[in-house]
């Protein structure tokens, strides 16, 4: 199985930042200091065994810890419910070292930034990276907000002309309106799937250069997945049968298989598997074409008929 570094570290800090959004500082416990974060990275957090989510970090420029903002989603998969609710100052947990995964390019003239809710968290590692630098930067953050904006007073001080737009009393905001007079511009996105891809098709309706875009994953498909496998794991001697509507994540953790997972959509390379024997159907969108030999992403990828997997 393909290895991955976790770095043990404690809660510091818990802040409430309104919106349902809560900040969870963390400070190392296996090392004098973290890994210095490029902006736009992400952890990848061990919320409990078996179970990772992915975070973007967003610490201040100067602060020793790791930032991470979670949202609370009610009808997600438990991870964000079990940090609001069970998460507390001194507890311990495991990081991934940073994953540079939407680079932010420093060196341009121009931005502008467009977040979605907690999407705000990689934008706000770009403003703190830009601030200082003689570049023209504009931020518009949609955002429900019912008592308070989340981050808004970082916001203003690194961005004072930022544009906070709160759908649930302004209505629907035309993003073609706020594109006009983007030409130049780099543009950066983050938030959820509709979001990044409505900004998308308005940039691609106004003729400009493709966005700078992170989006959430929406989740597991469900349905018919594919043919039905077998998938035989020699270690444990365990022979499991993978039918045509459940992926093979769900099969092995149904299994009692102890295996890291994430965002289940094949991109983030928590789940990866190694296969001695057999086809693989690859879905993922995290591999390169070597490591696709013999490895794979049991949260999208399939088996054709028998694989053999070696690493669990």
């Amino acid at each position: 199985m393909a290895v991955r570094l976790l770095m043990k570290a404690s809660v510091d800090r818990i802040v409430d930042e309104g919106g349902g959004i809560r900040s969870f500082y963390f400070k190392p416990q296996d090392r004098r200091e973290f890994p210095p974060v490029p902006p736009g990275a992400h952890t990848l957090l061990r919320v409990s065994k078996g179970v990772m989510r992915q975070y973007s970090l967003c610490t201040p420029p100067g602060d020793p810890r790791y930032r991470i903002a979670i949202h609370l989603d009610a009808g997600g998969r438990g991870g964000s419910r079990f940090m609001h609710e069970s998460a507390r100052v001194g507890d311990i947990f495991y990081l991934s070292y940073p994953q540079p995964d939407f680079p932010l390019d420093l060196d341009l003239p121009s931005y502008r930034f467009f977040a979605g809710g907690v999407g705000i968290t990689p934008i706000l590692s770009f403003l703190h990276a830009l601030r200082g630098r003689s570049c023209r930067v504009r931020l518009h953050y949609f955002v429900r907000a019912d008592e308070r904006v989340p981050f808004e007073r970082e916001i203003r001080a690194l961005c004072p002309q930022a544009e906070i737009i709160d759908p649930g009393k302004e209505g629907r905001v035309a993003l073609t309106d706020l594109l006009r007079g983007a030409e130049g511009d780099a543009i950066y996105c983050c938030g959820g799937a509709p979001f990044v891809s409505a900004l998308q098709q308005a940039a691609k309706s106004l003729g400009l250069p493709d966005i700078h875009a992170e989006s959430f994953v929406a989740g597991v498909k469900t349905g018919h997945l594919g043919d039905p496998f077998i998938m035989d794991l020699p270690r444990s001697r365990h022979v499991l049968h993978v039918p045509s509507d459940r992926t093979m994540l769900e099969v092995l953790l149904g299994d009692g298989v102890d295996i890291d997972y994430a965002c289940e959509a094949g991109v983030c390379r928590s789940c990866i598997v190694d296969v001695i024997e057999g086809e693989i159907i690859h879905r993922d969108q995290c591999l390169t074409d070597e490591e696709r030999r013999t490895l794979m992403t049991p949260c999208v990828s399939r088996g054709r008929g028998r694989i053999v997997i070696n690493s669990l």
